[in-house]
């Protein structure tokens, strides 16, 4: 694939990855409330998530993802039934000591929460349908560079969710008193309320 072409992606995903959005919500109010470590399995979804979509527009399947759209609203809607319920739970935590050590059972929920929230995102199926295919000839890209593209979406996408839940993990570990505890929790269950609300919107 020409250099040109792959910067111009980059380039474009990495500006659309940093854009304010519902993963990146749901990823820093995670990252605040439970820690860097216990988001990762989310962000690892996430990313795998958008492959997904990534994978539906080079072969060619926007035409099957349009036609399977009440598939994709049933998606739509678990996920944001699970983001709604994560939002609960921060609310009603009690302020306690952040613990890094993680339920049984909860990365793998995570991990398909992040991969069904792509999938049901506005946001990240407008990219892959309708912008990806004005930057390039989707039609026309090859084995390789659809794996170089993989690549940058990989590294592009898992960079910036770390960055995030990185920097409110660091944030919330500054904050000691239970009332500002107490504040970080109902905040971060606001953001995932917000998440799941600009997705219901659209």
């Amino acid at each position: 694939m020409q250099f040109e072409l792959v910067m111009a992606f980059t380039l474009i995903f990495l500006v659309d990855s940093i854009s304010p959005g519902p993963a990146s919500a749901a990823v820093v109010a995670k990252g605040a409330t439970t820690g860097l470590r216990r988001t990762l399995p989310f962000i690892c979804g996430l990313v795998l998530g958008d492959l997904v979509l990534f994978a539906l527009a080079v072969a060619g399947l926007a035409a099957l993802a349009a036609a399977m759209g009440p598939f994709f609203a049933v998606i739509k809607w678990v996920g944001i039934a699970y983001l709604l319920y994560l939002a609960y739970k921060m609310w009603t935590a009690k302020p306690v000591k952040m613990c890094t050590a993680a339920p049984q059972g909860e990365g793998l929920k995570l991990f398909g929460l992040g991969i069904l929230l792509p999938l049901g995102n506005p946001k990240a199926i407008g990219f892959y349908i309708a912008l990806l295919p004005a930057v390039m000839n989707v039609s026309a890209i090859t084995l390789v560079a659809a794996f170089q593209l993989s690549l940058i979406i990989i590294g592009v996408w898992a960079l910036v969710l770390i960055a995030y839940a990185a920097a409110a993990d660091r944030a919330s570990r500054m904050i000691s008193t239970p009332r500002a505890q107490l504040w970080l929790n109902r905040s971060s269950a606001g953001a995932m309320i917000g998440a799941a609300g600009t997705i219901a919107a659209r």
